[in-house]
């Protein structure tokens, strides 16, 4: 519905009462058929998964059927499994509160805006490769969730929608990863796997696929996503957004503000705002930095400084029992008895100094994970306080605010852990997995190829990690292909391709918190996502088919 057509709402009739007019009546239409929440969605996915292990545990022994508790105590426990990313961002909103409090950001993006002068599509390419590069090189996918409130924020202000700017972040990172070429979570873990099993792998194979997978999902998503962009451009009424998410973008990134001229006064940085930008940025610059494993790119000088030593103990008898109930009794069962004699040796590395780089967050620039860009948020919101010279009480209030924000975004990754522990509990993921590999026996490459993919496209679903999922199933894929005289650098890129579309399009995936920041349902999303996502599979199976023909 286009702002005209808005417009031209007839008057209510006095004779009837309440009777809504111009966008409240359309309004409250659309509401009445708007898409249940992702939430709510993620809820009942998670009842579907216990009430299957059930159903498939009276059938095979393989699966345990779960207890009505763990389907309804799943979600707290998927919350705390999950608790390191929901802290960051709670505190990356806390951060992003003060430097809102500061107005730089608001200033900045319109300075951004007025400087670019219609020309904004460019940060689209450009964005969309950085992105790619670090999807490729490292699996750079959770690191990219506040990007969305950020250039949702630059692509509103210059009259597009946050579809635009959501497609962006998420393509651009996703194509990267679905053509991974040194990711040491996918490709890494996977030839590790394979090695394991006494099959050795060709890196420049792999690496040539991987880009020629990151290029083409590069160009099918870019071309996707202009179009749209310049649809909207033309017709703003255009857009594939609700008219309830519209209302939440207008009083997210600026409605009515945001169709004003913009003015030197209103787009002019003070000398605060110029250097708490600086700050902003240089916060995620070394975020991503300390996020990219750098030992295996061989790069060590994050490390300089860093020295530890190997010290042995021995264990006597109560000591062996009492550590394998501390760390192996969930896997592998209590130990109730031992024999009196048992002795063991435990080795253990002792840090004697830490790198130039640790002496923050406790980890070397390149071992970080959320802990540690948690902490780094939480001592830049506080320095940026201090060079704003915010007051104590409008410090914790800017904080405290922008910490609220982020609660429902938080839930969802802990929601969204609930199924996979479920899967994890039930072993109904082995099960799938097992009975996929058994279907997959005595098949050409022609047909093996895209079964394969269709396969790993459904575990990507099931088992979210990346790196587990290579882990559990590369010991039995890779045997599988080298019966059959399959080439397994072409498995590993399957698993690799297949598990990178799953991310762009499953409810399970980290992209969901995402979408929330920019206003976008996730029906909304996958309405406009799935014409390239079918595309991307297509040519993505058409390019893997090939090469195992010819390997």
């Amino acid at each position: 519905m286009s702002d005209q057509n808005l417009s031209q709402e007839a008057a209510p009739d006095p004779n009837l009462p309440n009777a809504p007019t111009g966008v409240e009546g359309k309004a409250r239409g659309k509401r009445k058929h708007q898409m249940i929440s992702s939430y709510t969605i993620l809820l009942i996915i998670t009842v579907i998964i216990g009430i299957a292990t059930m159903l498939i545990a009276r059938v095979t022994s393989k699966v345990t059927a779960v207890k009505v508790s763990d389907i309804i105590s799943s979600p707290v426990k998927g919350v705390l499994d999950g608790i390191e990313i929901s802290l960051f961002l709670l505190i990356f909103g806390g951060c992003m509160g003060i430097v809102n409090k500061v107005g730089a950001i608001e200033t900045g993006i319109r300075a951004l805006v007025r400087r670019l002068e219609g020309r904004e599509l460019v940060l689209v390419p450009v964005i969309m490769a950085i992105f790619a590069v670090l999807g490729s090189a490292y699996g750079f996918c959770e690191e990219t969730i506040p990007f969305y409130a950020l250039l949702g924020s630059v692509m509103y202000l210059a009259g597009y929608d946050t579809m635009v700017s959501s497609a962006t972040v998420l393509f651009g990172a996703g194509v990267g990863c679905l053509g991974s070429t040194v990711n040491p979570f996918a490709n890494g873990v996977a030839i590790a796997s394979l090695h394991d099993k006494g099959i050795e792998c060709n890196q420049v194979t792999i690496i040539a696929l991987g880009a020629l997978l990151c290029v083409m999902a590069y160009c099918v998503s870019l071309f996707f996503i202009l179009h749209y962009a310049r649809r909207i451009q033309r017709d703003k009424g255009s857009s594939i957004l609700s008219l309830q998410e519209r209302e939440a973008c207008d009083e997210a990134f600026g409605g009515k503000d945001s169709s004003q001229v913009l003015t030197r006064e209103n787009s002019t940085l003070t000398g605060t705002q110029k250097v708490t930008l600086v700050l902003f940025a240089l916060t995620f610059v070394v975020m991503i930095a300390g996020f990219v494993p750098w030992g295996d790119f061989g790069v060590s000088v994050f490390d300089a400084g860093a020295s530890s030593h190997e010290e042995t103990q021995q264990l006597d008898a109560s000591a062996v029992k009492s550590d394998w109930n501390d760390t192996s009794a969930d896997k592998y069962g209590t130990m109730t008895s031992i024999s009196k004699g048992t002795k063991a040796t435990t080795t253990s590395t002792v840090e004697d100094s830490q790198s130039w780089t640790g002496w923050l967050t406790g980890a070397s620039i390149g071992d970080w994970y959320f802990n540690e860009a948690s902490t780094w948020f939480f001592v830049m919101a506080i320095i940026i306080a201090l060079v704003a010279r915010l007051s104590e009480a409008d410090t914790v209030d800017a904080f405290i605010g922008g910490a609220g924000d982020m609660v429902g975004v938080a839930l969802v990754v802990g929601l969204s852990r609930a199924i996979e522990l479920l899967m994890n509990m039930s072993g109904l993921d082995q099960l799938i997995l097992t009975s996929a590999s058994h279907s997959l026996q005595g098949l050409s490459a022609m047909v093996f190829t895209p079964l394969c993919y269709l396969v790993y496209l459904g575990l990507s679903i099931i088992i979210t990690s990346t790196s587990a999922l290579a882990s559990v199933s590369m010991p039995i894929m890779g045997p599988l292909a080298q019966v059959l005289h399959f080439s397994p650098d072409v498995v590993v890129m399957i698993f690799v391709a297949a598990n990178g579309l799953a991310n762009l399009f499953s409810p399970t995936a980290i992209f969901l918190p995402g979408l929330m920041l920019a206003h976008v349902g996730y029906g909304t999303y996958l309405r406009w996502a799935w014409k390239p996502i079918v595309v991307i599979g297509v040519l993505s199976v058409a390019i893997l088919t090939a090469a195992m023909m010819i390997l």
